[in-house]
Parts: structure tokens; sequence; C-alpha cells
């Protein structure tokens, strides 16, 4: 139950008696002072809910009390008692914080009921701030909730795009964990090259499904051990094509697109599947052409056999300009040594 203790401040003790009369025949505990700077030493100790305080005052004045209350403890009710000719300044009080004033001579009904309304008043504020922050509460558990339920499902989907790219390289011969390797070199060039955090999922699950459209090349092709005829080669080129329109649908893989699509176009122009030309090209897709390329020379491949990586990067160094962005080339180069074996570990675990 709220505490019903009230404090009393006034210069005249038979005032003060009387509204002590007066609040304890309403079942308040009160505590009494003659001026404002008694008063203010009777609050600090006591701290009640309520002040009934005169306004005009030795030593220290009602306004004076009612800033130092409020400043120390700002849910205090505050009633201001004043005469005719301080009518003006007990307005003034209303501004500054008190809850209300009342005329002098005091009519008792009215004093003992702006003192409940003051309160209840002082009440409602309170339980609606709990409230407030009961509800930024909720919503911050709720938002932490939210993070984690959006964190499982982004895990979920790149655990299963991952589980896809490694099913695709199982079709393509000698690509074993490839997808893996170039997921990690793409991340890791992407913040060299300073690509934001938020866009690298987009990046990350272009790589893991760049060769998607190759479930749509026929086996006879796709696993044919030696070179292809143009004809082949015109069938094999429509895999970008393929993979484009099997994840264009698909709302979370639309930022894709564009490495799926593109991962085949060249900085000079001389690429497929639109012949796209330096920043034409979509970045995420110039990054994968940098990666793909330094792990298909750093692999066994059934056609070729691994280069030493100094040397692969020889060769990324030599074609930038032609089938590399330079700019992307240098950001893979910054790439530490350490994080690309890291890479490459991680890429063989079971």
């Amino acid at each position: 139950m709220e505490r019903r203790d009230l404090l009393i401040v006034d210069d005249d003790w038979q005032v003060r008696e009387v509204l002590h009369e007066i609040f304890l025949s309403s079942g308040y505990n009160c505590h009494l002072a003659q001026d404002g700077r008694e008063a203010l030493e009777v609050f600090r100790a006591a701290r009640p809910p309520l002040v009934v305080t005169d306004l005009k005052m030795p030593n220290m004045d009602g306004i004076q009390l009612l800033h130092a209350i409020l400043a120390e403890e700002g849910d205090t009710a505050v009633v201001i008692l004043t005469g005719a000719a301080d009518v003006k300044t007990a307005i003034d009080s209303l501004k500054l914080g008190a809850y209300d004033f009342i005329m002098k001579p005091v009519n008792v009904d009215e004093l003992v009921i702006a003192a409940e309304r003051a309160l209840e008043r002082r009440n409602l504020l309170i339980e609606r701030r709990q409230y407030q922050a009961y509800l930024e509460l909720r919503v911050e558990e709720a938002t932490r909730d939210l993070q984690a339920a959006y964190q499982q499902l982004q895990d979920t989907y790149r655990a299963t795009l991952e589980a896809l790219g490694s099913a695709l390289d199982t079709r393509d011969i000698g690509t074993e964990s490839h997808s893996r390797r170039v997921h990690g070199y793409s991340l890791a060039t992407a913040r060299e090259y300073g690509v934001p955090e938020e866009q690298l999922s987009d990046v990350a699950h272009g790589v893991l499904l760049h060769d998607i459209g190759k479930i749509g090349i026929p086996d006879a092709i796709l696993l044919k051990p030696g070179p292809l005829t143009p004809e082949e080669w015109t069938v094999m080129r429509r895999h970008p094509e393929i993979g484009k329109r099997l994840i264009e649908r698909i709302p979370f893989l639309r930022g894709a697109v564009p490495v799926v699509y593109h991962h085949h176009e060249r900085w000079d122009g001389s690429g497929y599947p639109l012949g796209l030309k330096g920043e034409e090209i979509p970045l995420g897709a110039r990054i994968f052409s940098v990666v793909d390329a330094f792990d298909a020379m750093t692999f066994d491949r059934p056609y070729s056999k691994a280069i030493p990586i100094d040397a692969a990067k020889g060769e990324i160094r030599r074609c930038s300009g032609s089938h590399f962005d330079p700019l992307v080339a240098e950001a893979f180069f910054r790439v530490p040594e350490p994080l690309l074996a890291e890479i490459r570990r991680k890429s063989i675990e079971p």
C-alpha cells in the first residue's frame, strides 16, 4: 500500500497545527516544519511522497523549497498554500512542477481532495514510467529473441547453401571443396576491398551457388574427360543463365544473382554471357573471378596440376587489367597468408 506520509510546512504554528489535525483525521502520517530550510532537512530524512507548503516563509520560501525538493525527488507531489496577494506566484509554481495551489483561508474539503489527487497523479506517473520501463524491457527481450532466431535462420541458410555448393562440386570432376574454399577467399578479399559487412551475405550466397546452373548441363558434357567441342562449349556457357533463372525467384537469394550470372565475365570484356567490361561487371563477380582462378591454379584438376601459391599470385598479377579487376587483385594479395592457409585447411575437414 502507498505510504500516506505528508510534510506540512508553514511558519505560523497555529496554521501548522490546524493542518496537522486535518491530515491526521484523514489518515496521514504527518511531519512538520516551520520554514523551507527546516522542511528540506525533514524531507531528506523522511522522503514523504506529499508536501503541503506555505508560499511566503523566512529563510527559504515555498518556491525555493519546491525547486529543492523536486531537484532531489522529481516525483514528489507538492501543494502550495497562498494568500490572495500571491496568486500569480502560486500559478507560476504550477509551471515549476507543483501539483496545485490552495487559497487561504483553507477549505478543509478542498485541501484534502487536492492532496488525494496530488498523490493519485504521482502514483499514475510512477506507474506509467514503470510500465514504460517494462515495455522497453519486453521489447529488448523480444528483439534479442528475434535476433537469435534470425541468426539461427541465417546459419541454417548458410549450412544449406554450403551443402548445396558441395553437392554441385561433386558433379564437376576435380572440384571437391572448391565452393567452400572460394567462399572463404571471397569473403576475405571483399573485406580487404572494403565491402560493408551487411553486403557480404549476397557475395557469399553468390559464390556458394556460382555453378548451380550446371544442374541443367548434360552429364555427357559436364563430365567429359577431354576437351569440349565448340558445340559443347555453347551448351556449357548456358550455365550462368540457367543459374540466374533458378535463383532469381527466391527472395533471399536475389542478391546472389550478379555473381551467379556474371562470374565468367572478364575485365577486358572478353567473357560471357554478356561481355561486360570493367566496372560494368558486378563487384561480387569480379571478386569471384580472382579467387576462382587462384583456387583452380593451386589445386589439382584432371586437366591441370597445381602450381605454387606464389606462382598463382604472379599469374593473377600478370592478368590484372585483362582478365581481372586490378583493384580486386590487390585486395586479394592483401589477404594474410595464414588466413588463406586456414581456409584451405578447413575446406578439407570432414
